[in-house]
């Protein structure tokens, strides 16, 4: 028949398949499928062409924030009369459904504390899902599960605004300052991209950028663990097993010993054979997931001031 000597005369003939995926990719994406109309002579009149954003490279990030991010230029002040540490650790802020304006007043609390004296040391604990997406595309965690898709461009110039203001502050007013980076489970690669433009900006001295999941702050006598606890083995008792066996030397050293961690975006606090073992408080919104498993809480945040060999006070924001 005329449509069997059409089928034949096609199957001879080599369609510009290469060419047409090019011409119908747009710039960023890679093309991996396509569903062509071709005239009877063979000529393609009509292209559907499947594309996908191509993969995410860190080390074009990476060397996108040297280009582009102004190194902080400072003069570091000394004080030998002070004695006290200030720790911010402000586990859970989920930038995306919280914005900048929502932590204003937070904002304005913690650099009052900041520049209410000159600190020997500051500690700042960046991360512990600091953003509620893990996809600049996606509403998704790290892991994949969705949720609540939120603007993630605005969230990371939210969170730059806050913390650029927090660490300028700090560098000002206390002798040494220390930036950390503890990931969440919501967001460790938006996270520690993140951690990036604080390093690019502040410089190794200052910015600790490794994913560890557990660290610890040792200071004058003082233990601090810092996770992010979201494993089922982060009970109080398994926390306590993890830092002991983690960070020996330094857990036996020491005369106080607390162990931080958030995600549950509740307080609670339990003394486990002599180590303090506290759930952060958040003073985000709350999100579906929140609401679903019934974590109501107070709204605020905690930061602690640290003497040596002693919790001298904690700072409700």
């Amino acid at each position: 028949s005329s449509f069997r000597s059409l089928i034949n005369s096609w199957v001879k003939v080599k369609f510009p398949d290469d060419t047409t995926l090019i011409a119908g990719t747009y710039e960023g994406f890679t093309a991996h499928n396509a569903t062509v109309q071709v005239s009877k002579t063979g000529e393609i009149v009509q292209a559907w062409i499947k594309q996908k954003a191509d993969e995410f490279d860190p080390e074009d990030f990476l060397e996108a924030l040297r280009e582009n991010v102004e190194p902080y230029e400072y003069e570091p002040k000394h004080d030998a009369s002070a004695d006290r540490m200030l720790e911010i650790p402000l586990f859970d802020m989920h930038f995306g459904p919280n914005g900048i304006d929502d932590y204003k007043n937070t904002l304005s609390e913690i650099l009052a504390i900041v520049s209410g004296k000159h600190w020997a040391k500051i500690v700042i604990l960046v991360g512990q899902d600091l953003f509620h997406n893990d996809s600049i595309v996606n509403g998704i965690t790290t892991k994949g599960t969705q949720i609540e898709k939120v603007n993630i461009k605005k969230a990371v110039y939210d969170a730059k605004t806050f913390y650029f203001n927090i660490i300028d502050t700090a560098i000002g007013n206390a002798n040494e300052v220390s930036v950390i980076y503890s990931p969440g489970n919501h967001d460790k690669t938006v996270g520690w991209l993140f951690a990036q433009i604080l390093l690019e900006r502040y410089g190794k001295d200052i910015v600790d950028d490794s994913a560890a999941e557990r660290k610890v702050v040792w200071w004058n006598g003082c233990f601090i663990g810092v996770t992010h606890g979201d494993k089922k083995t982060d009970t109080p008792q398994g926390l306590r097993g993890k830092f002991t066996i983690e960070f020996p030397a330094l857990f036996a050293a020491a005369n106080v010993r607390e162990i931080h961690t958030g995600h549950l975006h509740r307080e609670s606090s339990m003394d486990e054979y002599g180590v303090q073992v506290r759930r952060m408080s958040t003073g985000n919104k709350d999100d579906e997931w929140t609401i679903t498993e019934g974590y109501k809480s107070q709204k605020r945040f905690m930061l602690f001031e640290w003497m040596p060999n002693k919790l001298r006070a904690i700072y409700y924001v």
